[in-house]
């Protein structure tokens, strides 16, 4: 089977699941928050993600994690009554989230030239998955809570070892002998939950965050806690998914919303704004959460 027809069949996949949850999630939501332009909206976008070990220079092997690409959507229609009772996220909160992806992933042992199994190092896997994701976010106190869940197969049926072995002649690079040996096939059905919390010494241009992820099912089983540091000029991390500036979401802060932000959440405000009145404040935070252009950097460190 070629690439581009293994693409082509991936691609199908994805359009009749996007298709199979429109039809689904019109109907919750074909007369909600339309009329309404204070009520925040969620952001809507199509991203698509391809990793690759190539791309990095110094590792540039099929090692551990080879390859793997994502596909996902982000629309209001998937904020439905079944998803936002399945998904766990926080209650009475307006700014909320949901997307939909389709993922396939590959993992090889470090020496892809041997036909036989070793029994020293991770052996083949390929897996072709859906995810559907929520996020909630508790804007006046810096918190968000993301709840994700996946559902697919593992083995041959993922095709990964063709699309793989595919990608490689067309680029010139040998043939991965080994995806004979691969894990046979299983059902991937695993949820996770991904916390988020705001730490006080935050400012205007920086964001400090603790975090802690939890994840079980029948393909990964693990915890992870740590911080990320989020410096240069952005929106906010607890507005919507990615803080990434919406032109549908309408909301404007009013200067009752700025009296209840606590003093460590204030610190999003730059000192000069906080100086002034309640209604500069509030005009300033609208502007700041609709900024067009963003350039920052993060870094984290955690232990799993």
């Amino acid at each position: 089977m070629s690439s581009i027809s293994i693409l082509f069949n991936f691609l199908r996949l994805g359009r009749f699941l996007f298709v199979l949850l429109l039809l689904i999630g019109i109907s919750q939501n074909a007369n909600s928050q339309i009329s309404d332009t204070t009520k925040y909206r969620q952001i809507h976008y199509v991203k698509l993600n391809q990793a690759n070990d190539l791309y990095t220079y110094w590792f540039q092997t099929d090692k551990y994690y080879s390859d793997g690409i994502n596909i996902d959507f982000a629309f209001s229609f998937l904020n439905n009554k079944v998803s936002d009772k399945i998904l766990l996220g926080f209650k009475n909160t307006p700014y909320k989230d949901f997307s939909f992806g389709i993922n396939q992933d590959m993992y090889t042992p470090d020496n892809k030239e041997l036909t036989t199994v070793d029994s020293t190092d991770r052996p083949y896997a390929g897996q072709l998955f859906v995810t559907y994701k929520k996020y909630t976010n508790q804007f006046w106190k810096g918190k968000k809570l993301k709840s994700k869940i996946y559902f697919g197969i593992q083995g041959p049926a993922a095709m990964a070892g063709e699309m793989q072995n595919n990608v490689h002649a067309s680029i010139g690079n040998n043939e991965v002998k080994g995806w004979d040996n691969q894990l046979s096939n299983g059902l991937i059905l695993d949820y996770e939950i991904s916390y988020l919390q705001m730490i006080p010494v935050s400012s205007s241009f920086t964001e400090l965050h603790g975090f802690g992820i939890v994840r079980a099912g029948t393909m990964n089983t693990s915890a992870e806690v740590g911080f990320r540091f989020k410096i240069g000029r952005y929106t906010d991390s607890y507005m919507n998914m990615f803080g990434i500036a919406n032109r549908k979401n309408l909301h404007n802060f009013t200067v009752s919303d700025i009296a209840k932000m606590s003093k460590s959440r204030k610190k999003i405000l730059p000192k000069r704004i906080r100086s002034q009145s309640l209604e500069v404040q509030a005009n300033y935070l609208s502007e700041k959460l609709n900024r067009k252009f963003q350039l920052y950097f993060f870094t984290e460190a955690s232990v799993g």
